[in-house]
């Protein structure tokens, strides 16, 4: 299999996340992943992409961007936001701690990195040069299956 690249670039709405789950669930059964993992990265990915709507680019014509890297051993999404007026310079470890330490049952919302990090084999988050968050989540590929 060659490496490929996808871009996606979508408005900061999650109107359109609902397409997203669906391209990609369509690609990861190309790539043979099973339903229950399928599941998961469904799951991962609108979190991720969910946090950047809400959190990140709330202006919806500055967009989020979706880079899918595909190769014979994983799967790798970069999730970037473009962030606003009050995240530039929101992540922190301080602030990633504070965010972990609300995280409990009594609260809606604050979950999201707690499952991201369940879902996915590696995840990373981190500042961008335009002031928002790259989210990198990798899946890697069984490569004992017959991934075509």
């Amino acid at each position: 299999m060659e490496n490929a690249c996808i871009e996606l670039k979508l408005p900061s709405d999650v109107y359109y996340l609902e397409s997203v789950r669906a391209f990609i669930g369509k690609l990861c059964e190309t790539l043979k992943f099973s339903k229950k993992r399928i599941t998961d990265i469904q799951l991962a990915l609108d979190e991720i992409c969910s946090n950047a709507v809400y959190h990140g680019s709330t202006c919806v014509s500055n967009g989020i961007q979706l880079q899918i890297s595909v190769d014979a051993r994983a799967l790798e999404i970069v999730v970037r936001d473009k962030g606003g007026d009050n995240t530039h310079g929101w992540l922190t470890l301080e602030n990633l701690a504070e965010i972990q330490a609300k995280r409990s049952p009594a609260r809606e919302s604050g979950h999201g990195l707690y499952l991201i990090k369940c879902l996915t084999d590696v995840y990373k988050l981190e500042a961008n040069a335009v002031g928002g968050t790259d989210v990198t989540a990798i899946f890697y590929r069984d490569v004992n299956s017959d991934t075509g």
